[in-house]
């Protein structure tokens, strides 16, 4: 049977629209690869280029820490509350023997009644500090006697010891900006509290500070207890023996 012209021309039009389409799908298909291909081109080349970032941090912060290793360790040990008739006195001894210095920041009534133990403070080269008159919060009190309980034991050290305080360490580490323009003294805390005068256990205070010791620290212990100067001689010892340097505070932290 003669298939018509008419017939004949839809045909092949469908042939040519089946073979565009196909053509169509075809390279869809084959953009779709190349676009995939290179997207996990970008993504390994950014997992690589990640990868030996942090094995270059990594390298970095091992070889900072081998150079840290080549200084000194130094650490700052503290003493509040004194000065004490019988236990500082057995603390100055102790650390005359191993050629120790240490920061005292000392009350201004027990200043008054041990007047030489502050004078051998200072002659033993060690750094004086002020903690009030009697121990008071300073926060929670006047700014007028505030001042006077700062001021009266800075005059009451310098008189003894013959040195000015630079530095304090408010009670319960409580300070004020306005306390500070006005006594001129830098405020000193403490970054390793193993609370001594609270557990009077000189093998728990040992182990607190061992524990977590590290270069840069500051150390608070209370020379008014027998327990804390011995604990005060076996962490000594004991970090002395693993490089430690013991400084001042002042080697931390300079007066403003």
């Amino acid at each position: 049977m003669e298939i018509s012209v008419e017939k004949r021309n839809i045909y092949l039009s469908l042939i040519l629209l089946l073979t565009l389409l196909s053509a169509i799908f075809i390279y869809q298909i084959s953009i779709s690869n190349t676009i995939q291909t290179n997207v996990s081109k970008i993504k390994s080349n950014s997992i690589n280029k990640h990868t030996n970032s942090s094995l270059s941090d990594s390298s970095s912060s091992d070889t900072s820490q081998t150079n840290n290793t080549d200084k000194v360790k130094k650490i700052a040990i503290t003493f509040d509350d004194g000065p004490h008739p019988e236990y500082t006195l057995k603390l100055l001894d102790g650390l005359k023997e191993r050629n120790v210095k240490a920061t005292f920041f000392v009350i201004g009534e027990n200043v008054l009644n041990n007047p030489d133990v502050i004078k051998r403070m200072a002659e033993d080269g060690h750094l004086i500090g002020n903690h009030t008159y009697s121990h008071v919060q300073l926060t929670c009190i006047s700014e007028e006697k505030a001042i006077t309980e700062i001021n009266k034991t800075s005059e009451l050290i310098t008189t003894y010891s013959g040195v000015s305080p630079k530095y304090i360490r408010p009670p319960y580490g409580m300070y004020s900006d306005a306390l500070k323009r006005e006594t001129n003294l830098t405020p000193v805390l403490w970054t390793v509290d193993p609370r001594d005068w609270s557990v009077l256990n000189t093998d728990s205070v040992v182990k607190h500070v061992l524990k977590r010791a590290k270069s840069g620290d500051i150390i608070l212990l209370h020379d008014i207890f027998d327990t804390s100067v011995e604990a005060a001689f076996q962490i000594i010892d004991a970090l002395k023996a693993e490089g430690y340097e013991f400084v001042t505070v002042d080697e931390f932290i300079k007066v403003n």
